[in-house]
C-alpha cells in the first residue's frame, strides 16, 4: 500500500504541541523536543513530520523517513501509530531476512526517482548494523531521521551511527538529562544541530491538567542481618579497587561490583514482606503496575516472587509484561489489562518507555537505580489522563539498612558512613518525585524520621 501520510481526523493537536511543531520549523527541521512523558511528543513529532512531507507531495519531491526507537516494543507501538497517519512502515529489526530485501529496495527504487517516499522503523540494535549502514550511506536526496528516546544514543557507538547526510534531524526525549554522560549527551545535541528547542515540564503538564497529579508514598524497608553484611564486604571490596579504576581490568572487575551491590539492594528479600504487609492497599484498586528488578537467585527471579506474593497472599489476578513476549502476546496481556481481567502487571524494564496505557492508576515501584531518566520516566507512566482517574499513586520502595535506632547507634564509623550512602543514593529519585506530588509535606515528614535516625 503506497504511503499517504495525513493527519486522522481524531488527532486534536494541542497548542503547545502545534507551538513545538512551529519551533521545530523554525529551526529548519533540525532539533530536540523534550516532553514530560504523557505529553504526547509521538503525536507531536508525526503530526510535524506529516506536514513537512505534505509540502514535498505538493511540488512532487521526495522524502524519506526513519524512525530510531531503543526497544522492540517501542518499534511496534510506533509502527501502529504511523499507521493511522498513512504511514506504513518497514520495520528493521531482529530477523534479516524479514526485512533486508525490501530495505534494500526500496533504497534503490528510491533513489531512481520511482519511489518517492520510504519509511523505515528501526531499533537501535539494528540501527548499529552493518548491513543497515551501508543502506543509509546509499541514499541519495532528502530524508527525515527522527530519534525518540534520543538519550539512548549517546554512547560512542550510538554518536558514530548517527547518518550525517539526513536532511531533517528530530531528537525525542522526556528526560534529556546530564547527568552521568561523560560529554556524550552534548554531542548528540550537536548533531540534532539547535540542540533542545522546546521543553514542556511535567510540572507544567500538571498544572494545565494535561497529566493527572499524583501522590507519593514512600515505603522503607530495611536489609537482613545477610544481606548487611553482604552490602559491607562489597563496599569494602569497591573501596579496595577505586584508586586502580582507570586500569582496564579493575575497571571490569568494579563495575561487576557495583552491578552486585545495586542488585542487593533493588531486590532486599524484605520487600516481599513488606508487600504482604500491604495487602490492604494492594486490593483497594486494579490498574496496578508493579515493577521490579532483574535479579535471579537460586530460588527464581525476583519478579516471580513478586508474582507469587501478589496471587497467593494478596489474592489479585497478575501477568508479567517483559520483551521475551511477541508482539501478539503483549497485545494479549494489555487487552485483558485494560478490561479488568488482570487486575496488575508485573514488569521489568520494558514498561520505562513508550508504552501508553492511561488505565494505570497505581505503580508500585519495588526497584530503582540511580538513573533519574529511569524513574522519571516510570513515574510518567501511570500519569496519563484518563476518564475517572482524578488522582495517581506511586508507592516507593527505599531500601535502608537498619530501622533499628539501637543498632543504628552500635554501628561503628565505616559501617554508618556506608549506611549513610545507601540512604544519599536513593534520596535523589525521593526529592524528584515529592516536590511535584499533592502530599509532598506528608512525603517528606516520612522521610525526616528515617533521617533522624542515621544522623544524631
Amino acid at each position: 500500500m503506497p504511503n499517504q501520510p495525513c493527519i486522522p481526523a481524531n488527532v486534536q493537536i494541542r497548542e503547545y504541541q502545534k507551538d513545538a511543531m512551529r519551533v521545530w520549523f523554525d529551526h529548519r527541521g533540525r532539533g530536540i523536543l523534550e516532553m514530560a512523558t504523557g505529553s504526547g511528543k509521538t503525536v507531536t513529532s508525526l503530526c510535524a513530520i506529516v506536514k513537512l512531507l505534505e509540502q514535498y507531495e505538493e511540488v512532487q519531491q521526495s522524502c524519506g523517513l526513519i524512525i530510531v526507537l531503543p526497544y522492540k516494543v517501542l518499534l511496534e507501538q510506533w509502527s501502529d501509530i504511523l499507521t493511522s497517519f498513512g504511514l506504513t512502515p518497514l520495520e528493521c529489526y531482529e530477523n534479516k531476512e524479514k526485512w533486508l530485501a525490501d530495505y534494500r529496495k526500496q533504497i534503490d527504487l528510491f533513489n531512481r526517482g520511482h519511489l518517492h517516499l520510504f519509511v523505515f522503523t528501526v531499533t537501535n540494535a539494528t540501527l548499529y548494523d552493518i548491513d543497515f549502514q551501508n543502506g543509509l550511506n546509499r541514499i541519495y536526496g532528502d530524508y527525515i531521521f527522527c530519534a525518540d528516546e534520543v538519550h539512548h544514543l549517546a554512547t560512542q557507538q550510538g554518536l558514530a551511527m548517527l547518518p550525517t547526510q539526513a536532511t531533517y534531524r528530530l531528537g525525542l526525549s522526556a528526560t534529556l538529562l546530564d547527568r552521568g554522560e561523560d560529554g556524550y549527551l552534548n554531542q548528540i545535541k550537536t548533531y540534532f544541530e539547535n540542540g533542545v528547542i522546546y521543553q514542556f515540564s511535567l510540572q507544567r503538564a500538571i498544572d494545565e491538567e494535561f497529566l493527572t497529579p499524583y501522590c507519593y508514598h514512600p515505603v522503607f524497608v530495611d536489609l537482613t542481618d545477610g544481606e548487611k553484611e553482604d552490602y559491607y564486604q562489597l563496599s569494602q571490596k569497591i573501596g579496595r579497587m577505586y584508586p586502580y579504576r582507570d586500569d582496564p581490568g579493575s575497571a571490569e572487575m568494579l563495575q561487576s561490583l557495583f552491578i552486585k551491590r545495586a542488585r542487593l539492594i533493588t531486590s532486599a528479600s524484605n520487600k516481599l514482606q513488606v508487600l504482604r504487609q500491604m495487602k490492604d492497599i494492594i486490593q483497594e484498586d486494579a490498574y496496578t503496575l508493579f515493577y521490579c528488578g532483574d535479579k535471579i537467585e537460586a530460588d527464581g527471579r525476583f519478579v516471580d516472587k513478586v508474582n507469587r506474593v501478589l496471587s497467593f497472599d494478596c489474592g489479585i489476578k497478575t501477568h508479567t509484561f517483559t520483551a521475551e513476549e511477541n508482539k501478539v502476546e503483549r497485545q494479549r496481556i494489555l487487552a485483558d489489562f485494560t478490561a479488568g481481567n488482570i487486575e496488575a502487571l508485573t514488569a521489568i524494564r520494558c514498561l520505562d518507555e513508550g508504552i501508553d496505557i492511561p488505565q494505570l492508576r497505581r505503580a508500585f515501584i519495588l526497584s530503582s537505580g540511580t538513573n533519574p531518566k529511569e524513574f522519571i520516566q516510570r513515574r510518567g507512566r501511570i500519569l496519563r489522563k484518563f476518564p475517572g482517574k482524578d488522582v495517581a499513586n506511586i508507592y516507593d520502595f527505599f531500601v535502608v539498612p537498619s530501622l533499628d535506632k539501637g543498632e543504628i547507634r552500635r554501628l561503628d564509623n565505616e559501617q554508618l558512613h556506608c549506611e549513610r550512602r545507601i540512604l544519599n543514593r536513593e534520596f535523589q529519585r525521593f526529592q524528584e518525585f515529592a516536590d511535584l506530588a499533592k502530599n509532598q509535606q506528608e512525603a517528606y515528614s516520612k522521610l525526616l524520621d528515617i533521617w533522624e535516625l542515621y544522623n544524631y
